[in-house]
């Protein structure tokens, strides 16, 4: 204790003669201005200051204290590593909050021993500024570096002033494998204006060039909104935006593999298959098919942006047995629209009473409601009066009655007409939950797609339930063309599918399949190998696309739209208005049976009326 007391009482004392004396190391006011400047930028972010072992101990804490008392001023804390200690920092090994490395570099073993602390270092997660106070040997490393000696990466943030100059320049790599450094001119620093932006602000403005790189890509072959097409070119929604976006980043792609899935987790073998698994295992960088993001997904790889969003349904193949529903001709109106209907049907017979009973006629009451019924209800079915009144007041309800009928009729024709003809289909179920409580039809996703995923490990009583009724798993599609073939082979088997997926291999099928919409919408992604450098510039100009109007593009392009915001109409075969035919045909038959009736009464009162006169003969 003695020892180390007596050290810092000496370190003190000393401390204005080795300031005095500090000159190769020194950090002298003009660097110590820059470097809070450029913390500045960065106040919520710790800074971690770096440096070599070369360094003296005493040499070390004369430039700490005076960079520790500057920032602090400022309200900004600061601590301090070697090179080789830079794995052990718990920023970089917790990666909670991003850090800002302050790397100052004195002379070539400094180089050198940054060099191989960075090599096991992901380079894009903490900001960087580095800073050459030296003359070595060659004074060309910081204007020339040889290689990508501190292995950046193309989202790499570092910025390098060498020396006193005053230009801030920015570093970085387009491949991480490379043996090249890239170096923009960023900013400009001084004392009197301190930083100065000679860029543009945004990072992948700056960046827009990957100088034709290549990226390994893999294709879904069961994806129909990105395919090649006859002269080799990427086609479909995604394929046309993907040539643009190659054409504004200067990269190029090669296809690598073709593969049937999307992928999914295989726990025998702990792996991923499919698609994802390319990526996974690193034979692949991208895959440009449709993919759908999961948390699990979310693991293994990266995921753009969603591009597009389509709503989901069940398909089911049309039922071919005409299943007579009398319910039917009541949804032309709605339920509120009937209700006042017949309110009207029962109330005005009843009001017309008190009308008539003012003609003083020998009728009862009860006769009057009959009447009255009959004429209205006869006025609705267009018929006419058997006796028009004299008063105004009943000609005028009368009239109002006609009207409302006419009105009535000519607006339920119309209904019923369009009803008809925009092929509402007869289905035994309109929602999942119809569905499931149907019990009848089998459940069928893609294999390995996140739909499987969602309900095979949702606790949602309703996923549940459709777990159950679900097809085996081998025995599930893999293609939408198989999934449509399946439908039309199995009338009681029903697909979970997007409406984007299914609608190109429509016309192909040989029957006709019934669209249930479910309420529910999924979204499609590209996806990238896991911590991508090229993640965020493609998101970037993907943004761009869509906010330059190119979403509206593709909304206009997808095929879902022609099929649900086009009517279209259809012919009416006679199936679809046999039931009319039925009440028709009943009608007929109630009134010959009437007829008969009346027929055997009026011939039973005239036998007894002749009776009655043969009986009493008129004297």
């Amino acid at each position: 204790m003695f020892f180390e007391r007596l050290k810092i009482l000496v370190f003190v004392f000393l401390l204005p003669k080795i300031a005095i004396s500090y000159e190769f190391f020194s950090i002298d006011e003009e660097r110590l201005r820059f470097i809070v400047d450029i913390c500045k930028l960065y106040p919520t972010k710790p800074i971690i200051f770096l440096y070599g072992q070369s360094i003296k101990e005493m040499e070390m804490k004369m430039m700490m204290f005076k960079l520790t008392r500057a920032l602090s001023r400022e309200g900004l804390s600061t601590t301090s590593f070697y090179f080789s200690e830079l794995h052990k920092s718990s920023y970089h090994v917790n990666r909670i909050v991003r850090p800002h490395y302050i790397a100052i570099i004195f002379n070539d073993n400094d180089i050198n021993e940054f060099s191989i602390a960075t090599s096991t270092l992901d380079m894009s997660f903490p900001v960087w500024l580095v800073l050459f106070i030296y003359n070595g040997n060659n004074s060309d490393y910081c204007h020339n570096p040889p290689g990508n000696i501190f292995h950046l990466r193309f989202d790499s943030e570092m910025l390098v002033r060498c020396n006193t100059e005053n230009i801030l320049r920015e570093w970085y790599s387009i491949d991480i494998d490379s043996n090249r450094t890239e170096i923009d001119d960023l900013a400009t620093w001084s004392i009197e204006k301190g930083i100065t932006k000679i860029a543009p602000g945004s990072l992948y403005k700056r960046r827009y060039n990957l100088q034709g790189l290549s990226m390994r890509a893999v294709l879904v072959k069961s994806s129909s909104i990105i395919y090649i097409n006859e002269v080799g070119e990427l086609d479909g929604i995604f394929g046309r935006m993907l040539r643009e976006l190659c054409v504004n980043l200067n990269f190029s792609f090669k296809i690598v593999s073709e593969v049937d899935t999307y992928g999914k987790w295989d726990s025998k073998n702990n792996t991923w298959t499919g698609a994802i698994g390319e990526l996974y295992s690193g034979r692949a960088d991208v895959s440009f098919s449709a993919f759908t993001m999961t948390k699990a997904r979310l693991n293994a790889v990266d995921f753009t942006f969603p591009l597009v969003t389509s709503k989901v349904s069940l398909y089911i193949r049309e039922p071919e047995i005409f299943e007579i529903k009398w319910s039917s001709y009541f949804l032309t109106f709605s339920r509120s629209i009937w209700i006042a209907i017949f309110a009207v049907l029962i109330v005005v017979p009843i009001l017309l009473i008190f009308l008539k009973m003012k003609d003083r006629n020998d009728r009862s009451m009860g006769q009057l409601l009959s009447d009255n019924f009959l004429d209205v209800w006869g006025m609705f079915c267009q018929q006419g009066l058997a006796d028009i009144p004299d008063r105004v007041s009943l000609r005028i309800a009368y009239y109002s009655i006609f009207l409302l009928a006419v009105i009535t009729s000519a607006a339920y024709s119309a209904s019923m007409m369009s009803f008809l003809t925009i092929g509402i289909h007869n289905v035994p179920f309109r929602s999942l939950e119809d569905f499931v409580e149907d019990g009848t039809y089998q459940f069928s996703v893609y294999r390995d797609s996140a739909d499987y995923d969602f309900f095979a490990n949702s606790d949602e009583p309703l996923a549940k339930k459709l777990m159950k009724l679900m097809l085996d798993e081998e025995k599930l599609p893999i293609t939408v063309l198989e999934a449509l073939t399946n439908i039309c082979k199995n009338h009681k088997l029903a697909i979970y599918s997007s409406n984007l997926e299914r609608e190109s291999e429509l016309s192909k099928m040989p029957c006709n399949i019934v669209r249930i919409d479910t309420g529910r919408k999924k979204a499609f992604a590209i996806i990238l190998s896991k911590n991508n450098p090229f993640t965020n510039v493609i998101n970037f100009h993907l943004t761009t696309f869509i906010n330059n109007g190119m979403n509206n593009r593709i909304k206009d392009m997808l095929p879902e739209n022609d099929a649900n915001d086009m009517i279209k109409h259809q012919s009416v075969y006679i199936t679809s208005v046999i039931s009319l035919f039925f009440f028709i045909l009943i009608g007929i038959i109630v009134s010959v049976c009437i007829l008969m009736i009346e027929r055997c009464i009026f011939a039973r009162k005239r036998k007894k009326m002749s009776m009655v006169s043969r009986l009493c003969p008129m004297n």
